[in-house]
């Protein structure tokens, strides 16, 4: 905090931090909730039209998210409010000869990526979590963005997690490279994520790398105009950042399970080649021959085929219907299968 009383500040950091981020809009929201002493209204006022009201945080909400104009000056460092209005700045809480600090790390808010696989050509799916850990942990708002490797994965596609389908704002944009989300939990901060795990958003990647590589799906504070951090918003703010967890994709190769003998379908020849095989082979892909997907390859593989094909038992897993990686880690390999591209 300043030694003396200082009438300078930066538009949007209604905080008083040096920062204009994500709780200084979830502060502004909370105009009538009476969140804590305001040192400076200027600076809470964003669109510098002399009032502080709702028409504030909505106008930091499009420059942040929405890719709109930014605020008017002072921004984005300091300086004196050019505009004469009713709005005065008698204390702003941020040394403006030091550079701001950014946010501090807080263990309790965990963002992570969960691991997969796939094969070249497939298009998979990737989830986000966040986990509130309890001790007291409440949630605002949140926004990340998740990079990936282009010579590696294609992203295809966004969506909001299953957990933030009734949220009061979330907001996915794509950028080269990556994507970025932002989400409001309610406009009116009437209800938070408690502690507990959230899947905030899922993404579709198409594989392109080699068999064998594996590539990562990371948090990175660098997408966007302006750049979206990873950031979450306890009630009423600041923003902290949180403990992130990076992902990754292991690439390997595409087959059919069950498809013993490699002709493309699945049908009486692949069980009595099975078993065949399990006394005079050696294949090159032992995961199409797992078709109880156990993990082992042995007689019962064989019988699980015959009780699906007449007996009505239940279908190999997955990859079945087509060609696909082994979703399930095992210690069978698969080389090669020709039949799938």
């Amino acid at each position: 905090m300043p030694l003396a009383a200082q009438t300078d500040f930066v538009r949007g950091d209604c905080l008083g931090d040096g920062n204009v981020e994500f709780g200084d809009l979830i502060y502004m929201l909370c105009v009538f909730c009476d969140p804590g002493p305001i040192f400076c209204f200027d600076a809470c006022d964003a669109n510098d039209d002399g009032i502080y009201g709702l028409l504030d945080p909505i106008y930091l909400l499009n420059y942040l998210f929405e890719g709109d104009v930014p605020p008017p000056a002072p921004f984005p460092t300091c300086g004196a409010d050019p505009t004469g209005d009713g709005l005065a700045c008698n204390n702003y809480q941020h040394d403006c000869q030091t550079p701001p600090l950014p946010p501090p790390l807080d263990p309790g808010f965990i963002f992570s990526i969960a691991d997969g696989v796939g094969a070249p050509g497939e298009t998979i799916s990737v989830a986000v979590q966040l986990e509130i850990v309890e001790g007291g942990n409440t949630l605002a708002a949140c926004s990340f963005g998740v990079g990936h490797d282009p010579a590696a994965l294609t992203l295809t596609g966004v969506q909001p997690g299953v957990d933030v389908g009734e949220v009061g704002y979330s907001n996915v944009q794509t950028h080269d490279g990556g994507w970025t989300t932002a989400i409001i939990v309610s406009f009116w901060l009437d209800e938070l994520f408690l502690p507990g795990n959230y899947q905030v958003a899922t993404a579709q990647y198409q594989v392109l790398g080699d068999v064998g590589e594996v590539t990562s799906i990371d948090f990175i504070d660098t997408l966007g105009d302006p750049p979206i951090a990873t950031r979450v918003v306890p009630e009423w703010g600041p923003e902290i950042t949180p403990s992130t967890i990076a992902g990754s994709i292991t690439i390997s190769t595409s087959f059919r399970r069950s498809d013993v003998n490699l002709d493309g379908t699945i049908d009486v020849g692949d069980p009595i080649w099975d078993l065949i095989c399990l006394f005079l082979c050696f294949p090159t892909c032992f995961d199409a021959h797992d078709s109880n997907d156990d993990g082992s390859w042995n007689i019962a593989d064989p019988i699980y085929l015959l009780m699906y094909l007449f007996s009505g038992g239940a279908a190999p897993p997955p990859p079945f219907s087509e060609c696909g990686a082994d979703p399930t880690e095992d210690s069978l390999d698969c080389d090669s299968f020709d039949s799938c591209p």
